[in-house]
């Protein structure tokens, strides 16, 4: 997909704060806002940016801690038990099915090391999982996009960007 400085700058912009008025983002990147918004309103109909979400404080919500989980199943073949349980166990907020020797890795927030050890009984007798590693998380350095974009398909946004 063939995308200009400009069109980076929207989305590294857009990342940190997807709440600005286009006016605002037009300002940042030296375009009027109306420019600036049919960019932006490009970039959505393109599918290069797929959703706009709140970024949550899960410690404000009783759960500070956050934790990695590697998963391998007793049998690989059957993942329903476990996508059954991520479904529904709010504490996972992140599902990853892997290549590699393990089956899947987990992201979960937890209020404690007690509810952690919780998590994880409840997908050892419940769900299918023969093992489990569990790492906490000390810190989690942000991420943006950072520019580097496919050039194998320039008519993907088409012309006017």
């Amino acid at each position: 997909m063939l995308i200009d400085e400009i069109d980076r700058d929207i989305l590294r912009i857009v990342q940190s704060n997807g709440r600005m008025t286009q006016r605002e983002l037009g300002s940042a990147v030296g375009l009027s806002a109306n420019a600036a918004g049919a960019r932006l309103q490009r970039l959505v109909d393109k599918g290069v940016i797929t959703r706009f979400v709140a970024q949550v404080d899960h410690s404000l919500l009783g759960r500070p801690m956050e934790a990695s989980i590697d998963v391998w199943l007793t049998d690989d073949r059957d993942r329903a038990p476990l996508t059954e349980l991520v479904k529904a166990d709010d504490r996972i907020v992140e599902c990853f099915h892997l290549t590699g020797p393990l089956d899947f890795r987990l992201r979960a927030r937890i209020a404690s090391a007690e509810d952690l050890n919780d998590l994880l009984s409840t997908m050892r007798n419940n769900s299918g999982v023969r093992q489990t590693d569990s790492r906490l998380i000390l810190e989690q350095i942000p991420t943006t996009y950072r520019g580097r974009a496919s050039t194998t398909n320039k008519s993907a946004l088409g012309s006017g960007l």
